[in-house]
């Protein structure tokens, strides 16, 4: 990376990013004579530098679930007429403006329900009537429309989908199983697709693929991830037997699930390779022999999910257990997820502010997990869900915007086996009236990238503080408007590379300049 050094006579309250481009223009030249050039020796030599994040920024997922089974988040009007389409899209539109004026940067969007989806598919029937009253799909997509939504504003989107429950009843059967009755087991009143039939995994990987190649998604989530509750009375006799291999039905059980993540992984990668996937498992991981208490259901004794497994072999770019407990059910198995699982991929802690008012829990609550998360290290939050963080919820809504009044930049996914990024270099200085314009090149042959621009300030007073002037850029230059300078700040500007997984280039200064009375004169430049 290439840094410039600026010295002014103040700034960075009135730097601001006013657009990008390609066009060239005159390099920046002093109003007066060039003040003279340093001895060699007394340049600083290109050194590592890094971006000053400061305790203002951090790497952090900030997530939520957005349901939209039974319309319990979204939608909650039709789109019978193109009035109520319209309507249908400024709903959305609001909970994703107030999401990212509040912090968030991610949204799991639930893009299949327990055997329908929200977005015409080949495969699935389509939810109709969580978007119509007459049964129809209605006349746009809201899977293309939630995506184009949610990038427009910055927010990644993961298609959130439930994976082996299906609603199919004998008066409406589920398509899939008129073809393949043997793929669902009934269970406690509902029927589950068996993970241990390779039919079922190949089908659920289709699902995926479909998602994948239609659209512009930044990742794929999976939720019911797992064997049903009370799963020792689930009835996969048959499919054990032709399947089992000798195994413990436990270990066969958890082997199933790991290959479903293997079958997806070989699909998914060969479509777009950066797609991230991600499952929410249970929030307690395992047993706890020093928990003196009882621990209810785990994922790995008792819905099957190995998800210490699916983190050695990198099945999954990171996980979200559903941490919806507090006390001594949270604080103790987040730090079990740290130790397990953490040190392999990110752990996202699922939090419940849904628990304010279906179990009366504190607001407080849930802020103090979001601290206790960055002090074990997690990878970050995710709400459950949409509706239980806006304004019906005013105290909750507060209380999360000042935990994430800091800017937080997507996870770097250091786990993907993802080409690096090339080092930006000569990085250059234009002027054109009160624009300065940075550009730079890329080494031939570059992976695709995203840039961000960084300026670290240093006050008269020896106080630095870090800004990050702009970030998912794609072009190779940005321009800056210079307002008002109060004096003698001295200012750093860096440019670092992001390849898809999020994993930036390293940090360079063998460019200086000084800025000074208003005026740019260039000092050194390699």
């Amino acid at each position: 990376m290439k840094i410039i050094q600026l010295c002014i006579y103040s700034l960075l309250l009135a730097l601001l990013a006013v657009g990008c481009g390609t066009k060239k223009k005159r390099i920046l030249e002093a109003d007066t004579p060039e003040v003279p050039t340093p001895p060699v020796s007394s340049v600083r030599a290109p050194e590592a530098w890094k971006p000053p994040m400061g305790d203002s920024i951090r790497y952090e997922m900030r997530a939520v679930w957005l349901t939209t089974a039974y319309g319990l988040d979204w939608p909650s009007v039709k789109a019978d007429t193109p009035n109520g389409i319209r309507r249908q899209q400024q709903e959305l539109d609001r909970i994703l403006d107030r999401l990212k004026q509040d912090g968030y940067n991610t949204v799991f969007f639930q893009a299949r329900l327990s055997g329908s989806v929200i977005y015409p598919s080949k495969t699935e029937p389509f939810a109709h009537r969580l978007f119509t009253t007459t049964g129809q799909p209605p006349a746009y997509d809201p899977l293309a429309y939630a995506v184009e939504a949610c990038h427009r504003r910055g927010l990644a989107i993961h298609a959130w989908l439930v994976t082996y429950p299906i609603v199919s009843s004998r008066k409406s059967a589920h398509p899939i199983l008129i073809k393949n009755p043997s793929w669902a087991i009934a269970h406690k009143g509902s029927r589950h697709l068996d993970p241990g039939n390779p039919a079922v995994r190949t089908y659920i990987a289709k699902l995926a693929e479909e998602v994948v190649r239609g659209y512009n998604v930044d990742g794929i989530h999976f939720d019911y991830f797992r064997y049903p509750e009370e799963a020792e009375r689930f009835n996969d006799n048959a499919s054990y037997a032709r399947y089992g291999k000798g195994l413990s039905r436990e270990d066969w059980r958890r082997q199933n699930l790991s290959e479903q993540l293997v079958e997806i992984n070989e699909v998914v990668r060969k479509i777009r390779p950066e797609i991230q996937i991600s499952v929410a498992p249970l929030g307690k991981l395992r047993k706890l022999p020093t928990l003196a208490r009882p621990h209810g259901w785990t994922a790995y004794e008792s819905v099957f999910q190995d998800v210490e497994a699916w983190a050695n072999a990198r099945l999954v770019d990171f996980v979200a257990p559903m941490m919806y407990y507090k006390d001594d059910l949270y604080e103790p198995f987040l730090v079990d997820w740290m130790e397990r699982v953490g040190k392999k991929i990110p752990v996202i802690a699922g939090l419940a502010p849904y628990r304010i008012s279906e179990s009366g829990w504190s607001a407080q609550t849930i802020a103090d997990q979001i601290r206790l998360a960055r002090r074990y290290g997690a990878g970050g939050v995710s709400m459950f869900r949409e509706a239980n963080i806006g304004h019906k919820e005013p105290l909750m809504r507060t209380l999360i915007q000042h935990e994430f009044r800091h800017l937080a930049l997507p996870l770097p996914l250091y786990g993907r086996a993802m080409p690096r990024a090339g080092e930006p270099t000569d990085l250059t200085i234009e002027q054109d009236k009160n624009i300065i314009r940075l550009s730079w090149r890329m080494p031939i042959g570059s992976t695709k990238a995203t840039y961000r621009v960084w300026a670290k300030i240093t006050h008269p007073d020896g106080r630095t503080e870090g800004i990050m002037l702009v970030q998912g850029l794609k072009e190779q230059s940005c321009a800056l408007r210079i307002s008002e300078f109060p004096s003698e700040d001295c200012i750093e500007l860096g440019v670092e590379a992001v390849n898809t997984a999020g994993v930036a280039t390293a940090c360079r200064m063998p460019v200086e300049f000084n800025l000074a009375n208003a005026r740019l004169t260039q000092v050194q430049m390699r």
